[in-house]
């Protein structure tokens, strides 16, 4: 169920409700509750709604999926693991350290496989070089130079 608002609606003096005053304020609602509209439009928005007690899990849960996924955004992380480690540890800010550590290992594990593939392939390389420099400098073996015995008849 979508949370919603109420908008006063403006009277006339006949006791009917002004269509374009009610528009109004449901579009200047509208606009505060979407983020949309002018930034000067000033718009007061209750901040002591009541929750009822029967949506406070749902919005509890929809909260924590919100941060969670927005923490495997910023952490390069997916989301099971950030659940999985909050699973694990006593608090969000818990988690968050976590996470810190496994983004400077991963960094530093990084790190290190990229400098062994370097040097791994300086090897091959030259591995490369020296084979072939064998190759400019190799000797030919022995040729057989004895005469035919038809040629010496």
């Amino acid at each position: 169920m979508a949370p919603h608002m109420h908008v006063p609606s403006s009277r006339s003096t006949a006791g009917r409700p002004s269509t374009h005053t009610t528009m109004e304020n449901t579009e200047k609602a509208l606009d505060v509750f979407t983020g949309g509209g002018d930034s000067d439009a000033n718009v007061r928005v209750q901040s002591d709604i009541q929750i009822h007690p029967v949506d406070i899990a749902r919005f509890v849960q929809v909260g924590f999926d919100e941060q969670v996924n927005s923490f495997a955004t910023r952490s390069g992380f997916q989301p099971a693991v950030i659940q999985d480690i909050y699973k694990n540890v006593s608090s969000y800010k818990d988690t968050q350290k976590v996470v810190k550590a496994m983004c400077i290992a991963a960094m530093e594990s990084a790190k290190v496989e990229i400098q062994h593939l370097r040097s791994e392939k300086m090897r091959e390389k030259m591995r490369e070089n020296s084979d072939s420099d064998e190759d400019l400098y190799e000797r030919p073996g022995k040729a057989k130079t004895e005469p035919k015995e038809e040629e010496n008849k």
